[in-house]
């Protein structure tokens, strides 16, 4: 049974306890060291999706299903890093985020991973860009995956981008993405950058420009820009944000759902029990701390 709206996620069955958050984002990542073999046994192959060096995606493929099942969802996954940092299999380990594509590969969805560029080599909205140009070419180039089945993930400043392509026309519209994406999630997504967190503040002027034009096009200012046709037009989008949120953030969010909602489009959210900013990605095939993720796969798969 999915939890309902606003609520805490928590599985019925699969957690006995709350996660083991300081052990979840433990620099060395005990627990997923401990089921490396698991997370490597999946099947990954690397593209590239764009001009530069920085423009590869890494795809994960499910087990092969019966013939009569069809191909598997695709599910497209943004990571996070304050727009400055972040690779999608994360050295010295090379388990994160390899774990997010083998925790729903393995379950029956095919992933793709993209990297995409960085604080101080790119200005707005060339993140939301290049989240664009992924998207694409997934949907035109995996062949295994099923191109009318595809969900979206964004956490933290690869949400932020992801927010930001949905709602810009100029992006969104005019992408391949029309019609084949089926569902998005944003979780903790700064969708109103103020102040009140200097360091990411700083760095969000370097990517807008100036203080002016981070006002004028965080993801909240943009949702106020667009025009009802637009917001009736996107997908269903799941907001998510942990128990332990930064309160700018869970608060941004909050506010966004809500502006979202009273504008026609469709958005539920949940707050995930005992988890803080980082500890929900880095939980998955940790074996605690996964609830949302096996939430995330019955919204896919059914």
């Amino acid at each position: 049974m999915n939890p309902s709206p606003a609520t805490t996620c928590t599985s019925p069955s699969k957690t006995t306890r709350p996660p083991r958050t300081k052990e979840i984002i433990d620099p060395t990542y005990p627990l997923l060291e401990a089921n490396r073999s698991a997370i490597e046994s999946v099947r990954r192959e690397t593209f590239t999706y764009g001009s530069s060096d920085i423009h590869k995606l890494d795809a994960y493929y499910p087990p092969l299903p019966e013939s009569d099942k069809g191909l598997p969802p695709i599910l497209i996954f943004f990571y996070g890093g304050g727009l400055v940092r972040g690779a999608r299999s994360s050295p010295p380990s090379n388990l994160v985020h390899n774990n997010l594509g083998a925790f729903f590969a393995s379950r029956g969805i095919l992933v793709v991973i993209p990297d995409y560029r960085l604080v101080p080599g790119i200005i707005f909205p060339q993140g939301s860009e290049d989240v664009r140009d992924a998207i694409g070419w997934t949907i035109e180039n995996v062949a295994e995956g099923d191109s009318n089945r595809v969900f979206l993930l964004g956490h933290s400043a690869g949400g932020l981008h992801l927010a930001s392509y949905l709602l810009l026309p100029s992006l969104f519209l005019s992408s391949s993405a029309l019609g084949c994406v089926c569902g998005v999630i944003l979780m903790g997504v700064p969708c109103e950058i103020s102040p009140s967190r200097p360091r990411f503040y700083a760095v969000a002027q370097s990517y807008y420009g100036n203080a002016k034009k981070v006002v004028a096009n965080h993801p909240l200012s943009l949702l106020r820009q667009a025009n009802d046709s637009h917001i009736l037009s996107l997908p269903p989008i799941r907001n998510i944000m942990a128990e332990s949120e930064p309160r700018a953030i869970s608060a941004s969010m909050r506010t966004f759902a809500r502006e979202f909602k009273k504008r026609g489009g469709i958005i539920e959210e949940f707050v995930l029990e005992g988890h803080d900013h980082l500890s929900p990605v880095l939980a998955l095939s940790s074996g605690s701390g996964e609830d949302w993720g096996h939430d995330i796969l019955r919204w896919i798969i059914g």
